[in-house]
C-alpha cells in the first residue's frame, strides 16, 4: 500500500511528519508511485527491518527504489527523499525483543536526498524505475557530505516527494506530492541486533556475498590467498639470495 500526501501551489514543508500508516490517498490526478523492491521490503519488515549507520555514511539495504506514472510529459519534477520519525520513542533490545527505553532524543535538522537526475521532465522520470542506491545514512551530527543523519535505536521510514519545480532552490515550488510505503519503516542502529536481519542482508545483498560461508570472497580465503602471494617458497628465497651474492661479486665493466 502507498500513502500519497496532495499539496498545491505552496513551499514544500518537510519537517511535518507524518505516519506511514496514516489513511490519507491521493485521488488528484493521475500520478502514482510504486515501490520496486516491495517483496523484499516485506520479507525484512516482517521480522523487523534494521538499517546499519556510520560515521561516514552507509547505504540502505533493501535500498530505495521506486516508479512513478501519471505525471505531464513535458513538465519538470525534481523527486527527493527524506527520512521521518515513526514516533517519539527510542528503542532497545530486551530478551531478543524491541522495547521502548524511553523519549526519543531531539531530531537533528531535516535533510533530504535529491535523485541526481533532478530536475527531469515527467517523460523521463516515468521511462524506467528510480534508484536511491547512493543514499548514504550517518550518524554523524557533523556530516559535511549530505548524508542523512539519523538517531541509533529510533525508527524510520523514507518519505518520496515528487516536487514540480525546474530547481531544487527554486523559492517558490508548484504543486507536489509525497508518497510513503508502510513496508520501508526500519530501526537505525550502529550493529545488527537480530541474527535473522544479518541472514537476510548476506542472502539478498549483492555486495555481501564475500560474507557467505564458503564464499569465493571469504575471509579465510582472503587471508591464505594474501598470505601465499605474499610469503616466497624457501627455495624461492635459497635461491634469490644466492643470485643477489653473485651478482655483488662479478666486476665492474668499463
Amino acid at each position: 500500500m502507498c500513502v500519497c500526501i496532495f499539496s498545491t501551489d505552496c513551499k514544500l514543508n518537510l519537517n511535518m511528519p507524518r505516519s506511514p500508516s496514516a489513511a490519507h490517498s491521493y485521488q488528484h490526478g493521475c500520478s502514482r508511485m510504486t515501490l520496486e523492491n516491495s517483496d523484499l521490503w516485506k520479507s525484512f519488515h516482517s521480522i523487523g527491518t534494521e538499517m546499519i549507520i556510520t560515521k561516514h555514511g552507509r547505504r540502505m539495504f533493501p535500498h530505495c527504489s521506486v516508479s512513478v506514472t501519471g505525471l505531464q510529459p513535458f513538465t519538470n519534477y525534481v523527486i527527493m527523499v527524506d527520512m521521518v520519525p515513526v514516533d517519539s520513542f527510542k528503542y532497545k533490545v530486551q530478551s531478543n525483543q524491541w522495547e521502548v527505553a524511553g523519549k526519543a532524543e531531539p531530531q537533528p535538522p531535516c535533510r533530504t536526498y535529491t535523485h541526481p537526475d533532478s530536475p527531469a521532465t515527467g517523460t523521463h522520470w516515468m521511462k524506467q524505475s528510480l534508484s536511491f542506491l547512493k543514499m548514504k545514512l550517518t550518524n554523524n551530527t557533523l556530516d559535511q557530505h549530505g548524508h542523512i543523519i539519523l538517531h541509533s535505536m529510533h525508527r524510520y521510514y523514507p518519505r518520496f516527494h515528487v516536487v514540480q519545480a525546474d530547481s531544487p532552490y527554486t523559492v517558490r515550488w508548484g504543486s507536489f506530492q509525497t508518497f510513503s510505503f508502510p513496508e520501508t519503516v526500519f530501526t537505525a542502529v550502529t550493529a545488527y541486533q537480530n541474527p535473522k536481519i544479518t541472514k537476510l542482508k548476506i542472502d539478498h545483498n549483492p555486495f555481501a556475498k564475500g560474507f557467505r560461508e564458503g564464499g569465493t570472497h571469504s575471509h579465510k580465503t582472503y587471508f591464505k590467498v594474501s598470505c601465499l602471494q605474499r610469503t616466497p617458497s624457501t627455495s624461492q628465497s635459497v635461491q634469490e639470495q644466492k643470485n643477489q651474492a653473485s651478482s655483488r661479486q662479478q666486476p665492474l665493466k668499463g
